[in-house]
């Protein structure tokens, strides 16, 4: 497809210096941009290389050029002899970008119809977040619910856990064992290793399969960068994090080595999170629930409630994370490159401060011990690219992955002596195949193949914490193991019916199978009526969507498609005790659940200063995946673990349907200031045809979003914002028990406020200082269905240093 025409506001500034190398920097944080265009008048083009810098020996002499970058103003240079450096000013109003995920390859923003949010390594580094659940929440578009300190479990457009993708590195994470409730996975993920992130909304199960219902969060690592010369090319990248209201340290490295065919870049990031100061100022409607008057110690082989000093500090919340990556480069020719990806992550004892402090029977805690044990991620992938242009392809990519995941859940009860461990492990296998042609500059296709073969074994055991004695335990899955295994083609296609339109359109087969057997049924909830489970099922997804733009100030976009989940080894067998006195059991009766949704799009620009953003959708879901109230072996009340429990299960509801709104402004006021705001609204229903009701979904996020002034000059980034949410009363939660109600007011949960400021400071070229406080008044308040409260007033400070 033909390149856009980029049509830039020049700012009319005439450099009157002679110019043969010309170095490019972002003005605030002084850092060299790479593929900056500088072209004469005579369209002759040329781009800066990895350190900022660009030969411009073959432009015309004694004439002015052009130089500009997407998401910068541009400036007009006059070329005459020797070398000069520029700084371009980032702009916050930008119509397109480049993106690369929406269609697994790099293309403009402007041609997709899709709702898209990118977030740069630059702004990663500017809001400089503590994980990459805070990296997605510094957006203003994903909620993040958090049942414990080291958790965070994004929602989009109502969907969360299993029903929204994550994929690191053309690589998707979703495994079988990904839950329906709440997930910590993403905060596996090294926000300090990230490049760019790009979240796709809404479905998009056509380019990546099951999982896609509320959208695909896309995390780009940073890849190792080859040398333009004969020198080797050496970057080094170190940063030091303390914050207050965790007292968080946090180090971090990065260093890259270059040649012309072969690069390698490592990083090694370790965090200390300790325990959680919530914030003191309770606002309207927020009761001493939270509070943590007493915690949990073992003191003369007995279980004590101790007095908290500080009923503000979450005792037992604290955790630490390591993360590492190892990624190599090379060219083998020149269309050939040959990338392997190692990463590894693991966290220290993860608390569930939402049982720990949450929990109580009878004025005592219900649990001792209650978290999750070191949890373990570990990618290899390797990644063929090929770009020379073949009959059937100009350029096709090639995947291949392991990943191994490690999760291990350590609960003891008060006042018991019998610790049980249910550990998980999970081995994933998967290869993808994506080729993309051009056709007569109109037609660009988009094909490809994903296979993904999933291994779960499940044990568990208990340990006398006092004799050391062992004993039999529930898992928490079939113990005879589960496989699931998934094959799909798909085919895309863009039509540019002219330079103001263009048709997307897409199609997707999916094949899945399930198998799982139970050996032990004995330490069930009651014997089980089966002991396996088995299902394969097909799905052809789709979409369709029409886009209307012009090149400088608005795009129109109207979508349909379709997305769909496969049933996992966790929706069909799983055996786990919930919140409130619940029980959840398995069930092997479960078809996929399908979507259709339907949106519409405008993005608007007036004198690329003021940009207007608006998409509203409506989804309807078929055979939904609920959990509700079941009967199991004829009852509806099961004794778990000592514990008469109410008996639930995932099932398919007959119908649901979610309808929202996402609208932003941004606006340019000068080349130093400017102001940015979004606003998301989501409703959520599903129809019991059994009770003949109408039942709020779970994981409806109640109104959320962020409204930020910025302000940039030389050597200095600024941010003053407001991030809030919306009041969730009682009669909008969803009685399935995925809410968590117990762990909000007697009210529902209240609506809260923060007010946020940070800035970034070079220090020297290679030297800089973020420096942030947040929740300024030190506020008291928990997002929607969390079990532990957000940090209070927060110091964060950190020193960068970059070669």
């Amino acid at each position: 497809m033909k390149k856009n025409n980029l049509l830039f506001l020049f700012s009319g500034l005439s450099i009157a210096s002679l110019a043969q190398t010309i170095t490019v920097r972002d003005r605030s944080s002084r850092e060299p941009l790479e593929n900056v265009v500088i072209q004469d008048k005579n369209n002759v083009q040329v781009k800066t290389n990895i350190k900022g810098k660009a030969d411009c020996s073959g432009l015309l002499k004694e004439d002015s050029a052009f130089v500009f970058q997407f998401g910068y103003a541009a400036k007009k240079v006059f070329l005459s002899g020797t070398d000069i450096s520029i700084d371009l000013s980032a702009r916050s109003v930008v119509l397109d970008e480049i993106i690369f995920s929406a269609n697994r390859k790099e293309e403009s923003k402007m041609d997709v119809p899709y709702q898209m949010e990118i977030i740069k390594q630059k702004d990663i580094e500017f809001s400089n977040p503590a994980t990459s659940g805070d990296l997605l929440q510094n957006t203003g578009q994903v909620f993040l619910q958090r049942s414990q300190a080291g958790g965070g479990s994004p929602s989009m457009r109502g969907f969360e856990a299993n029903k929204v993708l994550l994929v690191i590195d053309g690589v998707r994470m979703n495994n079988a064992i990904y839950r329906g409730g709440h997930l910590q996975d993403v905060m596996t993920i090294d926000p300090n290793m990230l490049e760019r992130t790009e979240i796709i909304f809404g479905p998009s199960s056509t380019m990546y399969g099951s999982d896609a219902l509320g959208g695909v969060m896309h995390f780009f690592t940073k890849k190792p960068q080859f040398s333009t010369d004969d020198k080797m090319l050496v970057k080094a990248n170190a940063m030091i994090r303390y914050s207050s209201a965790v007292q968080e340290k946090t180090g971090h490295l990065d260093l890259n080595l270059g040649w012309k065919k072969f690069a390698s870049l490592t990083n090694i990031t370790f965090s200390d999170f300790g325990d959680v100061m919530s914030g003191s100022t309770k606002l309207n409607g927020y009761s001493n629930s939270w509070d943590r008057n007493y915690f949990q110690e073992r003191m003369n082989n007995r279980d004590t409630m101790s007095v908290n000093a500080d009923d503000n500090l979450q005792k037992g919340s604290g955790y630490t994370q390591m993360d590492i990556m190892q990624r190599f480069s090379i060219k083998t020719g020149e269309h050939m490159t040959h990338n392997l990806n190692f990463q590894y992550g693991a966290s220290g004892f993860l608390p569930r401060y939402d049982r720990l402090n949450g929990d109580y029977a009878g004025g005592k805690f219900r649990w001792a011990e209650n978290g999750y044990g070191p949890q373990k991620r570990l990618l290899g992938a390797y990644t063929l690219n090929f770009d020379k242009k073949t009959i059937m392809t100009d350029n096709i990519k090639v995947i291949l992955a392991y990943q191994k995941i490690d999760q291990d859940r350590i609960t003891r009860r008060w006042q018991r002596t019998a610790r049980t461990s249910q550990r998980e492990d999970v081995t994933v296998l998967s290869a993808n195949v994506d080729a993309y042609k051009v056709i007569k500059e109109k037609h660009e296709l988009r094909y490809g193949m994903e296979f993904t073969a999933n291994d779960v074994k499940s044990v568990a055991d208990t340990t006398n914490i006092i004799s050391g004695g062992k004993g039999k335990a529930q898992t928490r899955y079939p113990d005879g193991g589960s496989q699931m295994n998934t094959f799909a083609v798909y085919f895309s296609h863009a039509f540019e019916v002219s330079d103001n339109f263009i048709v997307t359109d897409g199609l997707r087969y999916t094949n899945t199978a399930l198998s799982a057997k139970f050996i032990d049924t004995t330490f069930a909830v009651t014997r089980l009526p089966f002991d396996d489970a088995k299902q394969k099922n097909q799905a052809v997804t789709g979409s369709l969507g029409f886009t209307w733009k012009s090149n400088s100030d608005y795009k129109v976009s109207l979508l349909a498609n379709t997305g769909f989940r496969s049933p996992n080894v966790d929706d069909m067998t799983k055996v786990f005790e919930g919140t409130g006195g619940i029980v959840i059991v398995p069930n092997p009766e479960l078809k996929p659940e399908y979507s259709y949704n339907f949106e519409l799009g405008i993005n608007k620009v007036i004198n690329e200063k003021y940009k207007f953003d608006v998409t509203g959708y409506y989804t309807s879901l078929t055979n939904a995946l609920v959990v509700r109230d079941f009967n199991f072996n004829g009852k509806d009340s099961a004794t778990y673990q000592g514990v008469k429990s109410k008996v639930q299960a995932t099932q398919n509801a007959d119908n649901a349907y979610i309808l929202g709104l996402s609208a932003g402004v941004q606006f340019d006021f000068n080349e130093h200031l400017s102001f940015k705001s979004v606003l998301n609204y989501t409703y959520g229903r599903y129809t019991d045809t059994k009770k003949d009701t109408v039942i709020p979904l779970d994981h409806i996020a109640p109104v959320f979003g962020q409204t930020s002034i910025l302000y940039k000059t030389k050597n200095i980034d600024g941010e003053f914002f407001v991030r809030y949410n919306g009041k969730k009363t009682l009669a909008d939660y969803s009685p399935s028990g995925e809410d968590n109600l117990p762990y909000a007011t007697a009210n529902g949960m209240p609506a809260w406020f923060t007010l946020n400021i940070r800035f970034g400071f070079n220090i020297t070229k290679s030297l800089r200082l973020n420096a942030a406080c947040e929740n300024i008044t030190n506020n008291r308040y928990r997002t929607f269905a969390s079990g532990v409260n957000a940090p209070g007033r927060n110091v964060i400070l950190s020193l960068r240093y970059k070669m």
